[in-house]
Order: structure tokens, then sequence, then C-alpha cells
């Protein structure tokens, strides 16, 4: 056999176990990645359930699980902050006892802007 064809059969050998490798440990990350995202949503679904923002989501028809996958967490995270932050909190709870609310009726929220947007671009 020719020494190039050695050589060229070589480096194919090895470029393909790299390939091989590369696909191997791109596919271990991305199923980490994924595991990770799943956890973090999770604990953040536990912390938002904790705050009236879980009841306000509840209240305007808002899955928890379609606001978790379509708001940023950085968005999330300024909204929990809000709503920790909020004085208005007998209002709210008056308003929560009394079931369905509306997105337009709750000017004394700290998240009405968002929860008013959000509550449009979900329901359509």
């Amino acid at each position: 056999m020719n020494p190039v064809n050695l050589v060229s059969m070589a480096f194919m050998l090895l470029l393909g176990l790299l390939l091989a490798t590369f696909i191997i440990l791109l596919t271990a990350s991305i199923i980490f990645n994924t595991r990770s995202g799943m956890k973090y949503r999770q604990k953040l679904a536990e912390q938002l359930e904790r705050l009236r923002l879980g009841k306000m989501l509840t209240a305007l028809g808002i899955d928890r699980d379609s606001y978790l996958s379509s708001e940023r967490v950085v968005d999330i995270h300024k909204q929990m902050d809000r709503c920790n932050a909020c004085s208005n909190t007998g209002e709210c709870d008056t308003q929560l006892a009394q079931g369905g609310v509306d997105a337009g009726s709750i000017d004394y929220c700290n998240n009405e802007a968002s929860l008013h947007k959000l509550t449009e671009r979900l329901k359509g």
C-alpha cells in the first residue's frame, strides 16, 4: 500500500474519531443543560407559588408553566421582587379572594403593566 494512502486513511480515522467524540460530548452537554434548566425552572415555580404573584397569575387565567416558559428569567425575578416589595397586600388579598381578576383592574399591583402585557400575549 502506498504510504500516502496510509497517512490519508490514518488522518480520516482520526478525524472520524474526533467528530464522534464531539457529537457524544455535545449530546451529553445538551442533555445536562436541559435537565439543569428544568430543575432551575422547578425551583422558580416553587418560589412563585409562595408569592401572591403565583395566585395572581392563576386569577388572571395564566398557566404557570406557560408563564415560566414564555418570560425571561430576569423578568420573572423582577416581577417576584416587585411582588415582595408590594405595600398593597390587603387590596391584593381581597381581590384574589374574590376569584377571577381582570388584568385591566389591577392598578394596585406593582406588576400591573407586565401582567397586562403578559395576559394579552398569552391569551391572544
